[in-house]
């Protein structure tokens, strides 16, 4: 019998690293608006990144993290 949560955990680990592939090739200012969007969601107000957002690695990470802990599984670029 196949247990149904490692097969949930494993998609998600998929999609996430996914996302994060189609990311690295995106452009920097894509970048900054998804960041902008996913604050947002989580209720952040503003429409300036904040000082830890500004680099593309540091959106890379944060846009990967938050679609890891959305799919199941933290991973970092």
């Amino acid at each position: 019998m196949t247990n149904p949560v490692k097969t949930v955990i494993q998609v998600n680990l998929e999609m996430a690293l996914e996302v994060a592939h189609e990311l690295e090739l995106a452009p920097y200012t894509q970048l900054g608006v998804y960041c902008l969007e996913i604050l947002r969601e989580i209720g952040c107000p503003g429409t300036e990144l904040p000082l830890n957002l500004q680099t593309r690695d540091q959106q890379l990470n944060f846009i990967t993290g938050f679609a890891s802990y959305a799919f199941g599984e933290v991973q970092s670029v």
